[in-house]
């Protein structure tokens, strides 16, 4: 049900059970770090009802300042997280990965709460969920370059970065 080799683009129908292994994993994040984290998100394709998705669920952590980040090393490794330094951004965002590289199942993604990146994701989840018409799009758009770049999943996200600012423009002017 999840679970993809790392550089592999394969996308997957909805599944609804998505939500539950979010949840689930929420659970274990949260007993397992407690305060150090101020909220987690669901995020990336698996959280839009209705659009194919690479089976990995997405997990946006918040958290007050990002030097918290190197206090969950120890803690997300013992639920079987791994540190992907070069996939971090310093200040800005660090990647944990769960699974093996031949079955990737989770991406958790730390930030800042509240900080720029943090109002991105969750924006651009909302106003898919919100606006069926831009979640066809984007899932037509998703397709497309699955085709193109099935062993390539660096292209696959560069090429899907234009849609994704425009569709944040797009959430930023429905606050205004």
């Amino acid at each position: 049900m999840i679970g993809l080799k790392r550089g592999i683009v394969k996308l997957l129908p909805h599944n609804k059970k998505w939500k539950l292994l979010f949840e689930n994993e929420e659970k274990k994040i949260e007993k397992k770090l407690g305060d150090l984290v101020i909220d987690i998100q669901h995020i990336g394709s698996t959280s839009i009802p209705g659009i194919p998705a690479k089976p990995i669920i997405d997990i946006s952590m918040g958290v007050r300042v990002m030097k918290d980040a190197k206090k969950l090393i120890k803690p997300l490794e013992k639920l079987g997280y791994e540190l992907r330094r070069e996939f971090g951004r310093p200040n800005i965002q660090t990647l944990f990965v769960k699974g093996p590289e031949s079955k990737r199942t989770h991406y958790l993604h730390v930030m800042k709460y509240n900080g720029a990146l943090w109002k991105n994701d969750l924006r651009f989840r909302d106003y898919l969920r919100k606006h069926p018409v831009r979640a066809k799009q984007y899932a037509e758009l998703k397709n497309k370059l699955a085709g193109k770049h099935a062993n390539d999943r660096g292209t696959y996200t560069k090429s899907k970065a234009k849609f994704i600012l425009e569709t944040i423009k797009k959430a930023q002017k429905m606050l205004k």
